[in-house]
């Protein structure tokens, strides 16, 4: 998510979209039955664009939803967003957009692009695994920073390996596996994996650090100062800005003008964390062994 002198010097958490062409069984259960029906009238890309424009910083801008592509004017706002700042983006690529995002924005203004497979949602609409890879191998070819990520839904293991191959055939270089977070048949995960279970995600987890972490209890960091809500900020779908994805302190609304961000670092308070990557990005003192990476979002 950063690097040692990373060009921007702010980075927001955007769930910039209700819209999801999707409804896969393991989403998170608010944005699944509570803002997915829920469709609110986005602001046009020119009035985000001035926003951030206007806070004077350079700002790296993680996208997520819902669908990013669903965003009405999707590539116009990340074209204009790239003029400026840096973009990184979460999506399921099944978009007829892609080629026109390839040709209008950037690749070196693209600090990552997350592209999750949702194969069984994929199979129920009939969308075809090769047209996954014919759009991940446009972002690919096109220089961008582009990984497959394979949700490890606990339904979803008997045939993780199966999808893993058939993804590799097609050309589909760079996958990771990522735990998922949520409460399935009542067990609470990634907790609640087996010892069976835990050992085929470590062996397919690729690059992905943070599933060992996840799985071993949940970390918290509470009492240790964290530079979110001065330098990092979560902007909710109606546009208000809040701290991190686990500390609602209200900022303003990034939409209105009325953003004003805190100017001294604060101790945590949350007792669980929600976004790994995220906590090890931003803390003041983070674990020095720690890597951090946009696809925990």
């Amino acid at each position: 998510m950063t690097q040692a002198k990373p060009p921007w010097e702010w980075e927001f958490d955007w769930h910039l979209t209700n819209r999801c062409n999707f409804f896969c069984e393991y989403c998170h259960p608010q944005i699944r039955y509570v803002l997915n029906r829920k469709h609110l009238d986005e602001p046009a890309p020119e009035l985000v664009v001035r926003r951030f424009d206007e806070l004077g910083k350079v700002c790296l801008v993680h996208m997520s939803g819902g669908e990013p592509f669903m965003y009405p004017g999707f590539v116009e706002l990340c074209a204009g967003l790239t003029t400026g700042h840096f973009v990184s983006i979460n999506t399921n690529l099944a978009s007829e957009d892609v080629q026109r995002f390839a040709d209008s924005v950037p690749a070196e203004r693209v600090a990552k692009i997350v592209a999750a497979i949702h194969q069984p949602e994929r199979e129920l609409r009939g969308l075809e695994l090769d047209a996954y890879a014919r759009n991940y191998l446009i972002l690919r070819r096109a220089g961008f920073d582009v990984t497959a990520l394979y949700v490890l839904y606990p339904p979803l293991l008997h045939r993780l390996g199966g999808d893993l191959a058939r993804l590799r055939e097609l050309g589909v270089d760079h996958v990771r596996a990522k735990v998922f977070k949520g409460v399935h048949q009542g067990v609470r995960y990634p907790e609640g994996y087996t010892e069976e279970q835990k050992a085929l995600i470590l062996a397919n987890s690729g690059e992905y650090v943070f599933n060992r972490p996840y799985m071993d209890g949940m970390l918290s960091f509470c009492g240790q100062p964290c530079t979110a809500g001065v330098t990092s900020f979560k902007v909710t779908v109606t546009g208000d800005v809040r701290r991190c994805a686990s500390v609602p302190t209200a900022y303003g609304n990034l939409y209105d003008g009325t953003f004003r961000p805190a100017h001294v670092n604060e101790a945590c308070p949350a007792r669980r964390v929600l976004v790994l990557s995220q906590c090890l990005s931003y803390l003041v003192d983070p674990p020095v062994q720690a890597d951090t990476d946009a696809d925990d979002l």
